[in-house]
């Protein structure tokens, strides 16, 4: 009558020791499936503040193809005489909602942690600080029509305590491009470069390639460019063969 089964300390420790190494296999997983839906979240959201700045611009400036563009070289259609913070204040300031700007020295690297080229570049542009935390960069760049005439950096919120950078994980990058024939502007390089969703899938591995590490010396494109377009045309999922870990 008095004779009661229970565990015993052994059995109740391996029970314990069963279900941490299940807990050790599946958050890791699970807590970066989050961080992917955080980045491909804040991604078509970024996508959709810089079309919107750059529309609201566009009906006081007119079109984009034809502002005045910083630096631009001798006989070009789009030079200008304003310099890059003139053209920022002057193009982009006004039509985005932001809660300040910053000049950090951002540091910048490739997923291996070598140190990124853009790290000269970026930092000579404002950052905008959104108030979900997100920052947009925009930087102008030497150009001339057909060709891309701004790059905008998106630093997503998914970034460490040292706001160190990494390009295709919490880096990413548009370009402001323009359609010679009929100066039409867009977000996707598919003027600059002929890019396409399709010509993505028939090149899938250089794309791969040029996302996980430093692509410029054989097509002075940035991974961050190469690893936007990737998640873009992926319907803004990061695909099952992306080459950074979150």
């Amino acid at each position: 009558m008095h004779n009661r089964k229970a565990f015993t300390m052994a059995e109740v420790l391996i029970t314990l020791g069963i279900i941490g190494i299940i807990a050790a296999m599946t958050i890791p997983n699970l807590m970066g499936a989050y961080r992917k839906k955080v980045v491909e979240t804040e991604l078509q959201r970024a996508f959709s503040i810089i079309s919107q700045t750059i529309k609201m611009s566009e009906v006081q400036n007119e079109s984009a193809a034809y502002w005045s563009y910083p630096t631009i070289g001798a006989g070009s259609s789009l030079a200008g005489v304003l310099q890059n913070e003139e053209f920022i204040n002057f193009y982009i300031k006004p039509y985005i909602k932001y809660i300040k700007t910053e000049r950090k020295n951002i540091k910048v690297y490739y997923s291996d942690k070598t140190q990124s080229y853009l790290r000269n570049y970026i930092n000579k542009f404002p950052q905008f600080i959104l108030a979900d935390g997100l920052f947009l960069q925009f930087a102008p760049r030497i150009g001339d029509i057909g060709g891309y005439i701004m790059i905008v950096y998106v630093g997503t919120t998914n970034r460490n305590k040292k706001e160190e950078f990494v390009e295709g994980k919490n880096l990413f990058a548009f370009t402001v491009n323009i359609d010679d024939s009929s100066s039409k502007v867009g977000l996707i390089p598919q003027w600059y470069l002929n890019w396409s969703c399709q010509k993505l899938e028939d090149e899938r591995n250089t794309f791969i390639n040029n996302c996980r590490k430093n692509p410029r010396e054989t097509s002075g494109v940035a991974s961050s460019i190469y690893c936007t377009y990737m998640i873009y045309c992926n319907n803004w999922e990061i695909p099952e063969d992306y080459p950074i870990k979150f």
